[in-house]
């Protein structure tokens, strides 16, 4: 694993342990592996480096992040599980990206946006972090552009 990739894992267990109340695996099962993409969000940034981080949620525990973070019972409609969704995706990137080139360096981050094509028109990751989550995983996928 790379430091850029053990940056990313570090930063999204993290988030997903202390603000989304969920626990985390290091390895994904079978059933967390095959399961369908349902919802992903990306933040774009710019700054000592560009492009964006997505973050793509499989399973059914979406409901259960956002209930968690708002602190209710029962879980939210879908409009505040995505807001969950994004929060948890822009508080990923902001934490990883001066894990990767240090503290000083200062980055400005866009508005969270849902992603309907998670294709990335083929292009590959530079790091990935594939965390199990409760029945289901988050991928966090960071793409630099290559001008970065």
């Amino acid at each position: 694993m790379s430091q850029m990739e053990t940056a990313l894992r570090q930063a999204a267990v993290m988030t997903f342990e202390e603000l989304g109340f969920l626990f985390t695996t290091p390895e994904l099962n079978e059933q967390q592996r095959n399961a369908p993409v349902d919802a992903a969000v990306s933040v774009a940034f710019n700054g000592p480096l560009r492009g964006h981080l997505m973050v793509q949620v499989s399973g059914d525990w979406l409901p259960t992040l956002a209930a968690n973070m708002l602190g209710e019972d029962e879980p939210p409609p879908p409009g505040l599980q995505h807001d969950a969704l994004r929060e948890i995706a822009n508080v990923i990137c902001g934490n990883v990206l001066p894990a990767i080139t240090g503290s000083r360096e200062v980055f400005y981050l866009s508005p969270p946006q849902i992603v309907e094509d998670t294709t990335q028109n083929g292009k590959p990751p530079t790091a990935a972090a594939h965390i199990g989550l409760e029945g289901g995983r988050a991928d966090v996928l960071l793409f630099l552009d290559e001008s970065s």
